[in-house]
């Protein structure tokens, strides 16, 4: 040791121990004699249990305390920074009111929409003479009110929380409950693809009017009117619509609205102002900012277990994602993903804005909570667009459970990095964003690759394709292997038919078997709520990871689609094709009827499946040439040739097939679970695939009824189509009725009246109203035992399928349903354990 550092001057504590000198073991010793005591927080409302160690030395130590207000381990005193997430709170629920002269008084919940949305309807209501009760602040006593009514174990925490706050509604003696079905939230630029609710913010109120008899046995009505925020005049409509049935007149509605729309412009306002002038102050200042994005309902102190607390008591600025709103059309360009959904829509925004910025002090953190369904992509993305600026992404996942401490390990780990790291920030500066190839007019000789479908369906597709003019290859049927590849190449908190997706097509071009300058890949989309949509961002980022970005990725979607990236040379003329389109899919379709009528009945083993291929092979020229008769008088020989196969005496006990449409048609994504009902000895009622495509007719009718969106294609046209269609239907119903085993299709529309005593019309989200609705018909042709087949956490099948579980059973009470959810790690024990107690359910009904 050097001489000038054994005369440095050593600091000493307050305590009076010096920090330099060498320690003596009796100090060691006195430092490690505590007493523990817990005691109770008062801090808030989730009354923490602390632990409160008491040193000989003097020391104090806390431990269980999720926030710092009242016990704080922190020696010396920090500036604090500002939180603004508790002032958006503040702001948000801080909604000045009308003295009511209505004697209803209103209950809403504080949870998921209302985090976005509340200053409108305070406004409206308060507007209109009526009282507004907010259910109280989140708490866990509150959560676990309501705990024994959640229909899925694996959907969000801050849905799981809406339970309790119904409870505390109808504790309060509320008139009405008020929880809209709100489909699109505003659209804050013209340059997103969509501004679409997550389903579960969207439909929840169909999960609670079906899961919690409370409600129902206090005589409360529970209101959920559909909304749409992107359009004026239909949010108008439907507001007025809903407030007559209150007995508001009309002129008085108008008048209200127009004070809700500025209460809720107001609000979002404020935020983007009070955000920026807090960034702008911390700029002068030399201060660190942390815009914590996170969705609307993630403020709520109970949810984000106050990690923004924790950040500001470091001395940090917090601002929210407000801030982005207006960022521009430059972020969409920096995207592979489809900008379907509102709040999602902002947060690109919010990454793109911290990335872009110049400030090298403002970091950009994201909390997530568990079961989050759009943000398997959405995170890929931010991540992406962060790293092109040399920013890094930090993520908290949050929920039920109380994991405050490794919470605290993640932000101060980023704030000691970032803090050394700052030279490397690119400020402003991007780098160039890698995609896959753009498809043009001299790719239209590439092979396009395709992920397998179904079995039965899958095989016509390269017939129809080469119709359009393409070479068009079907992809095996997927594979352990495939799945495991798709865990590697894409996100793993994405749907299991996604990872078989995607593992399927990087297997495919890895074999060598395909020439990457001659092949192409093409996936489906939807364009709505669900997910799917976003498989072609998810495929097209593999491709550039795997090093294949000179594949261009394809959207097949009916009209313009979703695609945000550029086919000039892909032009898909359905309106050539349509006619011998829908007569594939009915031929299709019915060939399923029969085949799996018959396989359980066949006098000899495998006779219905060599059957099933002669009539899938013989179909393929004659699609080619478009001869409709001839498949038609094709269909006619199958029925013969089917029911010279049967052995009619056999009583088969029948189980109904519903679910999410690509676990359900898939064989390997259920585990072969059809082909497993059906040797041992179950008719298994497939479910048709025309009624999928079908309920476009019916949603015709939904949109305008309910102001949901405004279309485009007349009515009128609509109703001659449906009409049509029906007159085709009933040819192929009217050649499959000499099977003596056979059953028709069932009508759409009478579908979605069954279906509309169980679920709001308005849920298109996955497979929508069509799933009730074929539970429904199956119900009524007397299948009383019905699987549905489903990815795990599926978010649109938490509404639509377990979630209105409780709904369909009081309805039909004979009905014994299963729930089954596949992932790459479903154990097949557990499958088919449940399965056997099914089948001796069904042998025995």
């Amino acid at each position: 040791m050097k001489s000038e550092d054994i005369n440095k001057k050593e600091p000493i504590r307050k305590d009076g121990i010096n920090n330099n000198r060498v320690r003596s073991i009796s100090d060691i010793v006195n430092t490690n004699i505590y007493k523990s005591e817990l005691e109770t927080c008062p801090g808030c409302d989730n009354h923490c249990t602390v632990k409160v160690f008491n040193f000989q030395n003097g020391n104090t130590f806390y431990s269980g305390n999720n926030c710092e207000k009242i016990y704080s381990n922190n020696a010396e005193k920090t500036s604090k920074g500002i939180n603004m997430f508790t002032e958006k709170y503040q702001i948000l629920f801080r909604q000045p009111e009308n003295q009511p002269v209505k004697g209803t008084v209103i209950g809403i919940p504080r949870g998921l929409g209302m985090y976005e949305n509340y200053p409108f309807w305070m406004k409206l209501f308060s507007a209109c003479g009526f009282k507004v009760i907010l259910s109280q602040h989140s708490n866990n006593k509150l959560y676990e009110s309501g705990l024994r009514t959640i229909m899925a174990d694996n959907i969000c925490f801050p849905a799981k929380l809406m339970h309790g706050h119904i409870y505390d509604l109808v504790n309060k003696n509320v008139d009405r409950i008020f929880y809209p079905y709100v489909i699109y939230e505003r659209k804050e630029d013209e340059y997103s693809r969509n501004s679409f609710n997550c389903p579960i913010v969207t439909g929840y109120s169909d999960v609670l009017k079906s899961s919690m008899d409370i409600v129902k046995n206090n005589n409360i009505p529970f209101d959920s009117p559909v909304i749409t925020f992107n359009n004026e005049d239909l949010l108008r409509k439907s507001c007025i619509a809903y407030l007559k049935t209150l007995g508001v007149k009309k002129s008085m509605a108008i008048n209200a609205i127009a004070l809700a729309v500025k209460a809720q412009n107001d609000y979002l306002n404020k935020l983007t102002e009070k955000a920026s002038e807090i960034l702008n102050n911390a700029i002068k200042n030399n201060r660190m900012v942390i815009l914590l994005a996170a969705r609307p309902y993630h403020i709520d102190p109970f949810i984000e277990h106050k990690v923004s607390q924790y950040i500001s008591d470091m001395g940090i600025d917090v601002i929210v994602e407000n801030i982005a709103t207006q960022a521009g059309a430059d972020v969409y360009n920096e995207l592979n993903a489809v900008s379907q959904w509102a709040y999602p829509n902002r947060i690109f925004k919010a990454a793109y804005f911290v990335g872009k910025h110049y400030y090298k002090k403002l970091h950009y953190v994201e909390l997530t909570s568990f079961g989050c369904g759009p943000d398997a992509f959405i995170l890929d993305e931010v991540n992406a667009i962060l790293r092109r600026y040399g920013k890094n992404l930090t993520i908290l996942k949050i929920d039920d459970v109380n994991n405050i401490g490794s919470l605290r390990l993640r932000i101060r780990s980023l704030v000691e990095s970032v803090e050394s790291e700052n030279s490397n920030i690119n400020c402003g500066k991007s780098q160039t964003r890698i995609t896959t190839k753009t498809f043009t007019d001299n790719d239209r000789r590439r092979t396009i690759l395709a992920p397998y479908f179904a079995e039965g369906y899958s095989e016509f597709a390269p017939s129809l394709f080469k119709l359009a003019g393409y070479k068009f290859v079907n992809l095996p049927i997927g594979n352990q292997e495939a799945a495991e590849t798709g865990l590697k190449y894409a996100n793993n908190d994405i749907c299991y038919p996604a990872t078989i997706i995607v593992g399927s097509i990087i297997n495919a071009i890895q074999s060598g078997k395909y020439d990457p300058e001659d092949t192409a890949v093409i996936v489906t989309q939807t364009g709505g709520q669900c997910r799917a949509t976003n498989y072609l961002s998810l495929v097209k980022n593999a491709l550039v990871s795997a090093g294949f970005k000179n594949i261009p990725v394809l959207s097949l979607a009916i009209g313009n689609g979703v695609s945000n990236t550029t086919q000039p040379g892909f032009v898909f003329d359905w309106k050539k094709i349509a006619k011998i389109t829908v007569n594939t899919l009915l031929y299709a379709d019915c060939l399923a009827k029969l085949y799996y009528a018959a396989v359980v009945r066949e006098k000899s083993s495998g006779d219905a499946e060599t059957l099933r291929k002669y009539y899938t092979e013989e179909a393929l020229p004659l699609i080619e040439s478009r001869n409709t008769k001839s498949i038609q008088k094709l269909l006619a020989e199958a029925v013969t040739s089917f029911t010279s196969i049967l052995n009619s005496e056999k009583t088969i006990p029948a189980i109904g097939i519903v679910g999410e449409i690509y676990v359900k048609y898939n064989g390997f994504s259920n585990r072969f679970v059809i082909n497993w009902l059906t040797n041992h000895g179950i008719e298994v009622i497939p479910p048709s695939l025309y009624s999928f495509f079908a309920t476009e007719l019916v949603n015709s009718h939904i949109y305008r009824k309910l102001n949901i969106k405004k279309e485009r294609f007349p009515l009128w046209l609509n109703d001659i189509l449906y009409k049509y269609l029906s007159y085709l239907v009933h040819c192929y119903d009217k050649i499959c009725s000499e099977f003596p085993f056979y059953r028709p299709f069932s009508d759409i529309f009478k579908d979605a009246r069954s279906a509309s005593q169980i679920v709001n019309l308005a849920a298109n989200f996955g497979e929508g109203w069509l799933l009730p609705g074929e539970i429904s018909a199956l119900a009524k042709q007397g299948i009383n035992n019905i699987v549905s087949l489903q990815p795990f956490g599926c978010i649109a099948n938490h509404v639509i399928s377990k979630g209105i579980e409780k709904r369909v059973k009081q309805i039909f009470p004979q009905l014994n349903l299963l729930f089954l959810d596949f992932d790459s790690s479903t154990s097949d024990a557990n499958v088919f354990n449940r399965l056997h107690f099914m089948i001796e359910n069904t042998k025995h009904s």
